[in-house]
């Protein structure tokens, strides 16, 4: 499996990721408060730790290379999407005036530009990182193992997880 074929789904589930972390926030008084929320993104990324050894069975070796570094980017992503939750409902804010100021909105919106590139930015890191660590049959469990991850997640978050209502579905 090439860097590129393994790279794609990785990407869809990042994504994922980012929305699982933003929607939530963006929605204004819906949410839990900040710290439920900080809580629930903690132990979201234990859980996925936890699995993640499991389901690719890796050495004490590539753990110590990994842990590390997902433990630093999940961290500074979490504050990019928290900052960048803040920005996008001023921007809403902002939009929802009459005569939005055109300095504000493109403030912010700039402001939400460079914190989504940021958190690109990182998750290119941490796949370079599984690139030259992961064996092949690891980066295909990996892959596997983040759809489905996230998948479970959302999910459940959208039965009603974090205190919230779930979501109804009409299909």
């Amino acid at each position: 499996m090439t860097s590129m074929e393994w790279r794609r789904p990785l990407a869809a589930g990042i994504f994922l990721a980012l929305l699982l972390g933003v929607i939530p926030a963006a929605r204004g008084g819906q949410q839990a408060d900040p710290q439920v929320r900080a809580r629930l993104r903690e132990r979201v990324q234990h859980l996925y730790l936890l699995r993640l050894t499991r389901a690719l069975d890796l050495t004490e070796d590539q753990a110590a290379k990994i842990y590390p570094l997902l433990v630093r980017v999940e961290k500074d992503k979490a504050e990019l999407q928290r900052q960048m939750s803040l920005d996008l409902g001023g921007l809403r804010r902002e939009l929802a005036k009459a005569a939005p100021a055109e300095d504000a909105v493109l403030r912010l919106a700039s402001r939400v530009s460079d914190a989504r590139r940021a958190i690109r930015r990182m998750d290119e890191e941490v796949e370079d990182a599984l690139d030259a660590v992961l064996i092949p049959v690891q980066k295909a469990r990996y892959l596997l193992f983040t759809v489905e991850f996230l998948r479970n997640i959302g999910e459940n978050l959208g039965r009603g997880g974090a205190g919230r209502p779930g979501v109804k579905r009409t299909s």
